[in-house]
C-alpha cells in the first residue's frame, strides 16, 4: 500500500539541512524582530529552540523526523516520510533482488534457525544444510534475536564476507563457515501451475521490479502446458510499482485499450494504452481480489473489469487511488510525496475518502471493514455522481474500491475457532518444522517434492501428536469437524515440503483447500 507539490518539500528538505546551519538562523533572529523570519526559517527555530532551552535533553534527529512525519500526515494518508534504514528495507522488497547469504530461517529458542537453503546461493555452495543452528555471527553470539536482527546481521553488499558458526544435530562441536554475500532473488509470483488440464493459476504477491517478467515467463509456461483459461490472484497484494502493473495489465487486453490514466496539479494527464503481442488477450480471465489488495492490485483489476476483459472476484479492494513519487533527502531519507490520482478506464478513481490530518481515523475504516465482514455485510456506499459504464455498458462506482463482479462472502473463510487458533499461532508450521527437523533422515526416502507429495500422508499419531504440541502451547484441545481435520493434514504435509523441498510444493496442497479459489474456479 503504498506538477508535484513544491512547498512541502522544500520546507522538509528544509528542516533537514537547516539544522547544520540552526544556529546562524537562531542568532539571526535574536537580532532582529519575530516577524522578520519565513515560515520555513520559523520551523527551524523552534527545533534549535526545544533543542538549547527545553527542560530535557532531546535527539535533534528524531525530532526533524517526527516533524516531517506531521507535516505529511497534513497532505493525505499515503505522503509518508522514511528514514534511510525504511527506505533501503522497502527498496530492497520491491527490486526483486537484495545482497545476503541465501537462507530462510526461523527464529527458534532464541536461535536462528535455517529452514532452507536458496539453490545455489552462497550458503548452500558452502555447504550449509537445512536444520542448521547459527549461533555466532562474525565471532559474536547474540540474544533477544528478531527478524530485524537476522536481517542486519547476514544481509549486506555483495562480495563482503561473514563468519558464521554452526551447531548441526550429531556433531558435538561447532563448525565454521566464511560466506561470500551475493544476490538473492527474490519471487514476486508465489506459485503458478494448472489447476486442471485447461485452467492455469497466477498467485502475485506484489508488483516489484521483476513481476511483470516473472508473469509473463509464468503465462508462456502454462500455455505450453495446455493453459486456455487463467485465474489470475491478486489476493493480499498491496501493490508496488505502477510501471509494473501497467505492463502486466497488457499482458491481458487488446491494443488501443485503456489500462490507466494518471492526473495531477504539477503532472497533467498521462494515459497508458495497451500494446499488442500480449500473452493472454483471449481466452477466459478471473481475476481474485480482497481487502488488501491496493493500488497497483486495484489498477489491474480495474482495467480487466472496465474493459469487460474478465471477471472480476471476491471482495472489494482496499481503496487507494493516489500515485506517490519518492523523493531522497540529503541523508538518504525520502519522502514518497502524492503527486497524481490514477483513474480507471471508465474514468473513476477509487481512493477511498480521507480526512486531512487524521490518517488513524482512514486505517480505522479500513478494520471497521474486517468487523462487518464478519456479518457478511459491507460499508459501502454509493454516491450517484461516481456512476461511470464500462466498455459494454455495465455500471461501476468510483469512491472506495474496485468492487467484484461476484462477491464471495466472508462466511465461506469461517472456520471453529480451535482450527483458527491452530492456524493463526502458527502452531501448524511451528510443530511441522520440528518434525522435520528431527527426522530428516526419514525422509531422504523421497527423490524430490514431487515423489514426496506422491508418496507421503500423515499419519493419525502425527496429527494426534499436533494437538498435544498445541496443547502444551496454551490451545484447549476440541473437537474439529472432519473436514478441518483433513484441512489440517493437509496443511501439516504441506508444511513438511515446504521445509523439505520449497514454497511450490505448500501451495500445491494449500489450493486444494482454498475454498474462495474453488468457488472462483466454478464461474468459469
Amino acid at each position: 500500500m503504498k506538477k508535484n507539490s513544491y512547498i512541502p518539500l522544500i520546507v522538509a528538505v528544509s528542516i533537514v539541512v537547516g539544522m547544520a546551519i540552526g544556529f546562524f538562523i537562531l542568532g539571526k533572529q535574536n537580532q532582529n524582530t519575530a516577524s522578520s523570519y519565513s515560515k520555513n526559517a520559523k520551523i527551524n527555530y523552534v527545533l534549535e529552540l526545544i533543542n538549547k532551552e527545553y527542560v530535557d535533553k532531546t535527539d535533534k534527529d528524531s525530532l526533524t523526523d517526527e516533524a516531517i512525519r506531521a507535516l505529511l500526515t497534513e497532505l493525505d494518508p499515503h505522503s509518508v516520510y522514511m528514514t534511510a534504514e525504511e527506505v533501503k528495507r522497502e527498496n530492497d522488497a520491491l527490486k526483486g533482488n537484495f545482497d545476503g547469504i541465501g537462507v530462510q530461517f526461523r527464529i527458534v529458542d532464541d536461535t536462528i534457525a535455517v529452514v532452507r537453503t536458496i539453490n545455489g546461493g552462497p550458503s548452500e555452495k558452502v555447504g550449509i544444510l537445512a536444520g542448521d543452528r547459527i549461533v555466532k555471527v562474525d565471532g559474536k553470539g547474540h540474544k533477544n534475536i528478531t527478524n530485524d536482527t537476522v536481517f542486519h546481521l547476514l544481509k549486506g553488499k555483495r562480495g563482503t564476507k561473514v563468519n558464521l558458526s554452526i551447531k548441526r544435530k550429531g556433531i558435538n562441536h561447532l563448525i565454521d563457515y566464511t560466506v561470500t554475500r551475493d544476490v538473492i532473488k527474490t519471487q514476486a509470483v508465489r506459485y503458478a501451475g494448472m489447476l486442471n488440464s485447461n485452467t492455469g493459476y497466477i498467485k502475485l504477491d506484489e508488483f516489484t521490479a521483476t513481476s511483470h517478467e516473472e508473469v509473463a515467463n509464468a503465462l508462456r509456461s502454462l500455455k505450453k502446458q495446455g493453459m486456455s483459461q487463467l485465474i489470475f490472484d491478486l489476493r493480499d497484494n498491496g501493490g508496488g510499482y505502477l510501471d509494473q502493473a501497467i505492463a502486466i495489465a497488457d499482458e491481458f487486453i487488446p491494443k488501443g485499450d485503456l489500462i490507466v490514466y494518471t492526473d495531477g496539479r504539477f503532472r497533467g494527464r498521462n494515459d497508458a494504452y495497451a500494446t499488442s503481442g500480449g500473452l493472454f488477450e483471449e481466452g477466459k480471465l478471473i481475476v481474485m481480489i480482497n481487502e488488501m489488495s491496493a493500488s497497483a492490485s486495484e489498477i489491474v483489476s480495474g482495467c480487466i473489469q472496465d474493459n469487460d476483459r474478465g471477471k472480476i472476484i471476491g471482495r472489494r479492494t482496499f481503496g487507494k487511488g493516489l500515485v506517490q513519487e519518492q523523493r531522497t533527502l540529503p541523508d538518504n531519507s525520502a519522502i514518497r510525496l502524492t503527486v497524481s490520482r490514477y483513474y480507471t478506464p471508465s474514468g473513476r478513481c477509487i481512493q477511498r475518502p480521507y480526512i486531512k490530518g487524521d490518517p488513524d481515523k482512514y486505517f480505522e475504516d479500513f478494520v471497521l471493514r474486517f468487523a462487518n465482514a464478519e456479518n457478511d455485510s459491507d460499508t459501502v456506499t454509493h454516491d450517484e455522481k461516481l456512476k461511470y459504464k464500462t466498455k459494454e455498458g455495465r455500471t461501476v462506482y468510483g469512491g472506495g474500491g474496485i468492487e467484484p463482479d461476484i462477491t464471495i462472502p466472508y462466511s465461506v473463510l469461517k472456520r471453529s475457532a480451535y482450527f483458527n487458533s491452530l492456524f493463526k499461532n502458527g502452531l501448524i508450521y511451528k510443530y511441522c518444522f520440528d518434525y522435520v527437523d528431527n527426522n530428516r533422515s526419514f525422509f531422504k526416502q523421497y527423490t524430490d517434492g514431487e515423489d514426496f507429495l506422491n508418496r507421503y500422508e500423515v499419519e493419525n499419531n502425527n496429527y494426534n501428536s499436533l494437538l498435544a504440541f498445541a496443547a502444551k502451547n496454551g490451545i484447549e484441545v476440541k473437537k474439529l469437524s472432519a473436514k478441518e481435520g483433513e484441512e489440517i493434514k493437509k496443511l501439516m504435509k504441506g508444511y513438511i515440503a515446504q521445509s523439505l523441498y520449497d514454497d511450490e510444493y505448500f501451495y500445491k496442497l494449500y489450493i486444494t483447500i482454498d475454498t474462495e479459489l474453488q468457488m472462483a474456479t466454478a464461474n468459469f
